[in-house]
């Protein structure tokens, strides 16, 4: 099994990266991991934010990999606690089949994401109620992950 980080847009915070670089080398310790970036579009009015969103979500489609379940992050997602995504996640590495490669889960950008990628999503999870920058939700996201691996495997990281 294999995961994708894709979302939109590069990560212009230099600190900001630096975790997230550090949080993926942690995660490729216990299965690989991949990060996938697609043109992030602007949107001057509503109207060109429709458009911009969707040619993003087009970007989107064509990367994810073949065989990958979709997880989106988004906001009107299912809530769950650490324990529970880690449980998530061990439901999709002992259910992986020949079928199933990996998981990939998608990050928006600064527009969100458009109805068309939270179609095709095979689950929907929110990082929070909270509202954070699409740079933040990268590392949360990214930070879960690595706690979700550690709590399935046992680590240290992880005390409740």
């Amino acid at each position: 099994m294999r995961f994708g980080l894709l979302w939109v847009g590069r990560t212009r915070d230099r600190h900001i990266r630096a975790a997230q670089e550090g949080f993926l080398e942690r995660i490729a310790r216990y299965v690989p991991v991949e990060v996938m970036e697609v043109k992030e579009e602007s949107g001057a009015d509503r109207h060109s934010e429709s458009d911009a969103r969707r040619r993003e979500a087009r970007r989107l489609k064509e990367r994810i990999p073949p065989g990958h379940q979709v997880v989106v992050l988004d906001a009107g997602g299912r809530e769950m606690s650490s324990e529970q995504f880690a449980e998530f996640l061990r439901a999709r590495l002992d259910s992986s089949s020949s079928s199933t490669r990996g998981l990939t889960f998608i990050i928006g950008g600064h527009l969100g994401l458009d109805e068309e990628i939270k179609k095709i999503a095979d689950h929907t999870i929110s990082l929070s109620r909270m509202t954070f920058t699409h740079e933040m939700a990268r590392l949360v996201a990214l930070e879960q992950i690595y706690r979700g691996m550690s709590i399935l495997r046992g680590a240290r990281y992880h005390r409740p």
